[in-house]
C-alpha cells in the first residue's frame, strides 16, 4: 500500500475544499472538508461486480459530490507523481 497523502487543498466552484487521507479498516478513505455550513464528506473508492473502480461516498447518498470530487482527488495525486 503506498504512504497516506498528507493534507491537501483544492478549489471547487471558488470553494476552497480541505482535504486528508486516512486508512480505515485497510481501506483508504479521504475526508473532504467544505468549511462552515456544509456537512463534510467521506469518500473512498470502490469495486463494482464488474471489477470496475468508482467513487463513493460513505454512508451512500453523496454520489455525485463523491465522484466529482474523487476524481480531482486523483488528478492531484497523479499529478505529484510526475
Amino acid at each position: 500500500m503506498r504512504e497516506l497523502e498528507p493534507a491537501f487543498e483544492l478549489s471547487l466552484n471558488e470553494t476552497i475544499l480541505r482535504i486528508s487521507e486516512h486508512e480505515l479498516a485497510g481501506k483508504r478513505v479521504f475526508h473532504v472538508n467544505f468549511g462552515a455550513g456544509v456537512k463534510p464528506l467521506i469518500i473512498t473508492v470502490g469495486l463494482s461486480v464488474r471489477n470496475e473502480k468508482f467513487w463513493t461516498s460513505i454512508p451512500e447518498g453523496r454520489q455525485k459530490e463523491a465522484q466529482q470530487i474523487g476524481k480531482m482527488i486523483a488528478e492531484h495525486i497523479r499529478a505529484k507523481r510526475r
